[in-house]
């Protein structure tokens, strides 16, 4: 790892990200913002699960709707994290907050491919079993992963590493 690390830091790009005080703000900013789409959009489908908004649409059409939105947020995600990691990489590889957070990214992604491609091939499941006990349930954990998504990525930067080792 420590190889990688050392890699990364001596390329231009990694360079350039140290070296020019706004760029890391930014990609930062940018990230934050795809973060908030990505819950915006899996809340309001966890709204719809529930029962709680959105009822006079079907499950599929809401899909239809915030899907879309996840995976361009999480294309932005993945752009700006990797230029984050890129710039810092020691600060991000060898934390475990960021290896934590990478872990439930992929199962959020799992779960949202799943969702997705269950909406498409059983509309007709999701339309008669709305808001159904087992329904909810899946929705709270879908909310509770996300958050706990954002959580560690929050945490990433409260995480004490020995930067005199890197």
């Amino acid at each position: 790892m420590e190889d990688i690390i050392h890699t990364l830091s001596a390329t231009a790009l990694s360079q350039a990200i140290q070296n020019y005080e706004w760029v890391v703000p930014a990609l930062q900013s940018l990230h934050i913002l795809a973060v908030s789409i990505v819950l915006s959009s899996v809340g309001l489908i966890v709204l719809r699960l529930m029962g709680w908004a959105g009822t006079r649409t079907s499950v599929p059409s809401t899909a239809r709707r915030y899907v879309p939105w996840i995976w361009g947020a999480l294309i932005v995600l993945a752009i700006s994290g990797t230029l984050l990691i890129i710039g810092e990489p020691h600060r991000e590889l060898t934390n475990t907050a960021f290896q934590v957070k990478m872990v439930l990214v992929l199962c959020g992604i799992a779960l949202i491919a799943g969702f997705q491609t269950s909406t498409s091939r059983n509309p007709d499941f999701w339309d008669r079993e709305p808001e159904s006990p087992r329904i909810r349930l899946v929705a709270v954990c879908a909310l509770l992963l996300f958050f706990a998504i954002a959580v560690a990525g929050r945490w990433i930067a409260y995480v004490v590493m020995d930067y005199a080792a890197a």
